[in-house]
C-alpha cells in the first residue's frame, strides 16, 4: 500500500502512479495507492480532493478515510506492507496505532514526519496548481497551530510538536500526543502493541531535508524538551527510553533499519526505492 504526501494525490501520473506502477514491476505484487476522498463512501476517483485534503482534512480523519480504502480492498485482508511518503507516513502510523486490522508488516517510512515538526512544514510553491491552496494554508496558520479552529482543519497542525510549548501542544493538538501516548491518563496499550506488532520498520532520512523541522523526526529524533536547537537522538529520548508508544521494544528486537538519502525532502531516487522494495518487499510480499 502507498500513501502520499502532502499536494499528491493518488493518481498523480507524474509521480504517485510512476511509482505504482514501477513497485509492482519490481515486486511483482499488487500494489493500492491510496486516496482520500471527502465521502467515506468513495474510496478512490477523487484527484482534486485526494490533494486538497493533505492539507484540510485532519490527521484523525485521513487515519479513518485510510483504514476504509485498506478494508474494502479483499486483495489485504491478510496484511499488507506500506510505503508512506512525508506525511503519508503519518497516515500509516496512526492507522498502525489506531487500527492495524488488517494488519501493517512491513512498513518503509520515505522521510516521513514520524516524531513531528517544530515548524509548520512550508507549503509546496513549486507544485503546478497549489497556489490557491497555499494562501488558505497560511491565512490558517497565522490563527495560531494549536487553535481548536486550525487543528480541525490544517492537517500539519495535528503533528506541530513545538518543544517550548508541550504542555499546549499536549493539552490542544488532536492527534500526535496521543499516538504518542504522551497525555497522561490518556496512554492506549493497544497503539503500543499495534506498533510492537510490526515485522520491520524502515525510517529512511534526508540528509538535507529542508522541509521537516528537524529532520531528525524523520529516524524518531527530535530537539529536547524546551529547545530549539538542541537535539536528541532516538535512543536517547524518553519516547524511546520509557517505550510510550513500543519503539523500544521494536529496536529491541531489531526491527528497525535506518537510511539516508543525499539531498532535500522527497530527492530520492527511483533506484532508491526500488532497493528498498527489493530488500524488504521482494520474496515476502504478496501485496505492498
Amino acid at each position: 500500500v502507498l500513501m502520499h504526501g502532502m499536494g499528491d494525490f493518488a493518481d498523480n501520473p507524474m509521480g504517485m502512479l510512476r511509482m505504482r506502477h514501477a513497485i509492482e514491476k519490481q515486486a511483482g505484487a499488487y500494489v493500492h495507492s491510496v486516496a482520500l476522498c471527502s465521502k467515506e463512501t468513495k474510496l478512490s476517483g477523487c484527484p482534486g480532493e485526494d490533494q486538497t485534503n493533505g492539507f484540510f482534512m485532519s490527521m484523525n480523519a485521513q487515519v479513518d478515510q485510510f483504514a476504509r480504502v485498506v478494508r474494502a480492498d479483499p486483495k489485504l485482508a491478510k496484511g499488507f506492507h506500506a510505503v508512506g511518503l512525508s506525511q503519508g507516513n503519518t497516515v500509516i502510523r496512526g492507522y498502525i496505532h489506531r487500527y492495524n486490522d488488517p494488519p501493517v508488516r512491513a512498513f518503509v517510512s520515505m522521510h516521513g514526519v514520524m516524531m513531528g515538526v517544530a515548524g509548520l512544514p512550508h507549503c509546496p510553491l513549486n507544485v503546478p496548481g497549489l497556489e490557491l491552496l497555499c494562501k488558505a494554508v497560511d491565512d490558517l496558520v497565522s490563527l495560531g497551530a494549536y487553535t481548536s479552529v486550525v487543528q480541525g482543519h490544517l492537517a500539519q497542525a495535528n503533528y506541530y510538536r513545538d518543544p517550548k510549548r508541550l504542555p499546549t501542544y499536549r493539552d490542544s493538538a488532536h492527534f500526535l500526543p496521543y499516538i504518542n501516548n504522551e497525555v497522561k491518563g490518556k496512554e492506549n496499550k493497544t497503539f503500543a502493541d499495534n506498533f510492537k506488532s510490526l515485522d520491520k520498520l524502515v525510517l529512511v532520512m534526508a540528509s538535507g531535508d529542508t522541509m521537516v523541522q528537524p529532520k531528525e523526526s524523520e529516524h524518531f529524533g527530535y530537539f529536547q524538551d524546551g529547545s530549539m536547537s538542541d537535539k536528541v537522538d532516538m535512543r536517547s529520548a524518553p519516547w524511546y527510553m520509557q517505550d510510550w508508544f513500543g519503539l523500544r521494544t521494536l529496536d529491541e528486537a531489531k526491527k528497525i533499519d535506518f537510511h539516508e538519502t543525499p539531498g532535500d525532502h522527497l530527492r530520492f531516487t527511483t533506484q532508491f526505492m526500488m532497493d528498498m522494495v527489493q530488500r524488504y518487499f521482494t520474496g515476502k510480499a504478496l501485496y505492498v
